[in-house]
C-alpha cells in the first residue's frame, strides 16, 4: 500500500503539468464532479504506468460510485483490475460489490471467487458471491453458498435475505415467506419486506400482499425505484382488467375462422374471477356457421402450496337452429418437490371449424400434468389427457417435454424436445384430426426479449411425425412456429400482435398446413 501511494505521488507530481495532476482529487473534494471526471480522464491519457493507471481507474470508479452511478463505476473497476492485482482485499471486495450493482455480474463473480480462494472465511465476500449467483440465475448454487455462511452465522440478516430471495425466484414461496417473516419479527427491514410482499403476490395471497406493502417506507432512491416497480407489478396482477381481440385462421382443408373475443378479470379478496366471451364465424366450401362462447371461472390459492378453481359457461352452436350446451371445468394444483402437479376435468364445446359447429361436437376432458425444475436451467413437463367426444369417440394423449435454459436474463432463451403420443378409438368423420398411433418428435427453441416498451416472443420448431388414419400410414418432417410482438402503450394499455403456422398435424384441429394471425388489446383500470 505504501509503495502504491508513493508511486501515485510520483506520477501525480511528475511531468510538465504538476498542478493539473493534483486536480482530480481536489476537484472531487470541492464537489466539482464533472471537472474531476475530466481531470481523471486526462491523467489516465498521460500516464504510462499500468499500476498508476489502475489506481486512477479505481479512484474514478469510487467517484462514480459516490454519486450512485454504479454502471460507470463498474466499468472503471474492471479496467483497474485488468491492469493490476495489487489492491487490498477490502478494496477488491468493495469494487466487486459495485461491479455487481453495475450489472457486471461475470466480472464481479470472478473477483469474489478470487477473494474467497485467498480467504474462505470472508463471510461478506461469500454473501455477495451468493447474491451475484442468484442474480445470474444460478439459484441452486446460490443457496449452497449461502448455507455455508448460515452454518456459522444462522442469524445473519443479509445471508437470510439472499436465501429467501433465491427460494422465491425458484418458486418455493412458502419457504421464502418463513425466512422473510423470521427476519421481520426481529426488526423491520425494507428489502425483506419487499421480498415478502412479492412472495405473497406470487403465491396468490393478494390480501397478505396488500397488507405487507403498507409497511414499505423507502428512505433511499433505489428503494423508491423498487417501490414504483412493485406498484406496477401489483397493478398488473390485482387491478381489474379488460381486453379484446381478433384472429383469423386458415388451413389446407379450406377452413376459415374469424374469432372476436372480450375478457375481464378482477380479484375479490384472494379469489380471481375471469369472464370470457368469444364470437366465432366459421366457413368452409359448403358451410357458413357461427358459435358463441360464454365462460366465468374462479381460482384461489388457500395455501401457498395448493390452488383450486372452477368455471361455468355456455356454448351456442348456431346453424339453421340454435343449440345451447352447458360447459364447465374443475381444476386443482399442488406444489410438489420442485414443481407443480395439476388436475383438470372439463366439459367444453369444439368450435374450431364450421363442420365441428355443424355437428355440435363437445368434449369431456380429464387432464393430469406435472412440471419439475430439476436444476436452475433444466426442467421437464409431462401431461396425460383422456378425452371423451360427443360423437362416441375417445382419445388418449401423452406429452413429455424436457427443456434447458441457455440464457435466463433478458433475453430468455430456451431449447427443448417435445414427444407426443395420441391415439383415437376410431376415425369418426366429424371434422377433427383423429389418428391412430400418432407419434411426433419435436425440437424447439424459444426467445423472449424486452426492450423499452416493446417485448417479443418467438418459438420456431421442427421435427418428425407418423400416424395411421383410415388404414393408411403417413410420416414425414414438419416445421412451424409461434410469435408475439407486444407494445406497452402506457402502464395501463398493452397491444399485442400474434401469428403462428406450420404443417404440424396437431398444430390445428383439421388440415395439415395452417396459419393464424391476430391482435389483442389489454386495459388495466
Amino acid at each position: 500500500m505504501i509503495l502504491r501511494g508513493l508511486l501515485l505521488i510520483i506520477i501525480l507530481f511528475g511531468g510538465s503539468d504538476k498542478c493539473f495532476s493534483m486536480t482530480p482529487a481536489k476537484l472531487a473534494q470541492e464537489g466539482k464532479y464533472e471537472d474531476a471526471i475530466e481531470a481523471y480522464k486526462k491523467a489516465l491519457e498521460e500516464s504510462k504506468d499500468n499500476m498508476a493507471k489502475a489506481v486512477l481507474h479505481k479512484e474514478l470508479g469510487d467517484l462514480f460510485g459516490s454519486r450512485g452511478d454504479f454502471k460507470s463505476a463498474a466499468g472503471e473497476y474492471v479496467k483497474a483490475l485488468s491492469l493490476s492485482q495489487n489492491f487490498s482485499e477490502n478494496d477488491r471486495l468493495q469494487m466487486a460489490i459495485y461491479m455487481s450493482w453495475g450489472k457486471r455480474l461475470k466480472e464481479a463473480m470472478a473477483e469474489l471467487q478470487f477473494i474467497l480462494r485467498g480467504n474462505p472465511e470472508n463471510s461478506i465476500a461469500r454473501i455477495n458471491f451468493a447474491r451475484v449467483l442468484s442474480w445470474s440465475g444460478q439459484l441452486h448454487e446460490s443457496i449452497k453458498e449461502i448455507d455455508k455462511v448460515l452454518e456459522t452465522h444462522p442469524n445473519n440478516k443479509d445471508a437470510l435475505l439472499v436465501k429467501a430471495n433465491a427460494l422465491r425466484w425458484q418458486g418455493h414461496f412458502k419457504k421464502a415467506i418463513i425466512i422473510y417473516r423470521g427476519v421481520l419479527e426481529k426488526e423491520e427491514d425494507y428489502d425483506s419486506r419487499l421480498g415478502l410482499t412479492y412472495a405473497y403476490l406470487s403465491a396468490g395471497d393478494i390480501k397478505a400482499a396488500k397488507e405487507s406493502k403498507k409497511f414499505l417506507r423507502p428512505q433511499y432512491s433505489y428503494q423508491e425505484k423498487d417501490l414504483r416497480q412493485l406498484n406496477l407489478d401489483m397493478d398488473k396482477v390485482i387491478k381489474p382488467n379488460f381486453g379484446g381481440g381478433y384472429s383469423y385462421y386458415d388451413d389446407s382443408d379450406d377452413n376459415r375462422l374469424y374469432r372476436y373475443s372480450l375478457s375481464s378479470g378482477f380479484w375479490v379478496d384472494n379469489w380471481k374471477l375471469d369472464f370470457n366471451y368469444r364470437h366465432i364465424d366459421a366457413k368452409d366450401n359448403t358451410r357458413n356457421t357461427r358459435a358463441e362462447e360464454f365462460f366465468l371461472k374462479i381460482y384461489s390459492k388457500p395455501k401457498e402450496f395448493f390452488g383450486i378453481g372452477g368455471g361455468l359457461g355456455l356454448v351456442q352452436f348456431k346453424n339453421n337452429t340454435t343449440a345451447d350446451f352447458l360447459t364447465w371445468n374443475i381444476k386443482a394444483d399442488v406444489n410438489m418437490l420442485n414443481g407443480v402437479a395439476g388436475l383438470t376435468i372439463a366439459r367444453e364445446g369444439f368450435t374450431d371449424t364450421a363442420q365441428l359447429i355443424t355437428n355440435e361436437i363437445r368434449i369431456t376432458n380429464l387432464s393430469l400434468s406435472l412440471s419439475q425444475k430439476l436444476t436452475d436451467r433444466f426442467s421437464i413437463f409431462g401431461a396425460y389427457s383422456y378425452r371423451d367426444y360427443s360423437d362416441d369417440n375417445k382419445a388418449n394423449d401423452f406429452q413429455l417435454t424436457p427443456s434447458y435454459s441457455i440464457y435466463t436474463k433478458n433475453p430468455t432463451i430456451n431449447i427443448g424436445y417435445r414427444f407426443r403420443y395420441l391415439n383415437f378409438n376410431r376415425q369418426s368423420g366429424s371434422g377433427y384430426f383423429d389418428p391412430n398411433d400418432f407419434i411426433s418428435h419435436q425440437i424447439f427453441t424459444s426467445l423472449y426479449l424486452e426492450k423499452d416498451k416493446f417485448y417479443i416472443y418467438l418459438e420456431p420448431y421442427g421435427g418428425y411425425q407418423s400416424f395411421r388414419r383410415y388404414g393408411d400410414s403417413s410420416s414425414g418432417f414438419f416445421g412451424g412456429g409461434y410469435g408475439t410482438l407486444g407494445f406497452n402503450l402506457s402502464k395501463n394499455f398493452a397491444l399485442e400482435v400474434n401469428a403462428e403456422g406450420g404443417n404440424y398435424a396437431l398444430g390445428a384441429t383439421a388440415g395439415f398446413r395452417y396459419y393464424l394471425v391476430g391482435f389483442s388489446l389489454k386495459i388495466i383500470l
